[in-house]
């Protein structure tokens, strides 16, 4: 019997999921998709995606891809499910060559993270991350020039995640700002920072411990300087403690094949 292998690009609101990964009792992008795609595909075992994101987190581009025996015409699935679900949107669906993997085939990727140090209108706020002291840019892209390059990211791994390798390679890692403008005051705007990280991969929690910990130092009411974080790269232990930046302003933009 033939094996198809299908690849799916989607998009999804992480504020509405615990998490990318299945979790008993719990609602997650994989229980949702699954759902949505055993209506068509009833032998489908395993979701396999090419990253894993947090509870809050949300994806622009993340990539699926399973296993079924029935070949299907791709674009009526599509449109089927984008009618049908209301925080998870197919962007592309189409079969793939067996030996594709969603995460093992993936070259490179890149997460955006999006933050202000104003008050946010409240139905920004699973989407913006607020800050809520100011941050020296300068300071800031003076630490994220730090991780560019292959590094042991131990640290700023979630503690117990069971990897090969904790060395991992960083390809960019800036900070912009921008301004927003506010949908109910067109004469109102927010100043908004967006740091961007691409990377061949990246370790659970990772960006959002790098993020925290570059806060710390970056942010007015501290004092730590960039050593203190090129040091937390260096001796591989925490030389002081950081809370992951939040969940709402991390996106999955986009995956490289």
């Amino acid at each position: 019997m033939s094996q198809y292998n299908y690849v799916l690009e989607i998009s999804y609101d992480g504020s509405h999921y615990n998490g990318s990964q299945y979790q008993p009792n719990k609602r997650t992008v994989e229980s949702d998709l699954k759902k949505h795609l055993i209506y068509f595909f009833k032998d489908i075992e395993n979701l396999i995606f090419a990253g894993r994101t947090d509870a809050g987190v949300h994806a622009v581009g993340q990539y699926v891809n399973f296993i079924s025996t029935y070949k299907l015409d791709t674009n009526l699935v599509l449109l089927h499910i984008n009618k049908h679900s209301k925080y998870i949107k197919i962007i592309k669906l189409f079969i793939d060559k067996k030996q594709f993997h969603a995460r093992k085939s993936a070259k490179k990727r890149e997460y955006v993270y999006l933050f202000s140090t104003e008050q946010l209108p409240v139905y920004l706020s699973n989407y913006i991350s607020y800050m809520d002291c100011a941050v020296d840019k300068v300071l800031f892209q003076e630490c994220l020039n730090m991780i560019i390059g292959k590094h042991d990211f131990l640290v700023f791994q979630k503690t117990g995640s069971n990897v090969l390798t904790t060395v991992r390679e960083i390809y960019q890692a800036k900070i912009d700002e921008f301004q927003y403008k506010v949908l109910t005051d067109s004469n109102k705007s927010i100043m908004l920072s967006k740091i961007t990280l691409q990377g061949n991969a990246f370790l659970y929690r990772m960006v959002r411990n790098i993020i925290g910990a570059i806060y710390m130092i970056a942010s007015s009411n501290n004092k730590l300087s960039p050593s203190e974080f090129k040091k937390l790269l260096l001796q591989k232990k925490r030389i002081f403690n950081f809370k992951p930046a939040p969940s709402s302003g991390l996106y999955l933009n986009k995956i490289w094949y």
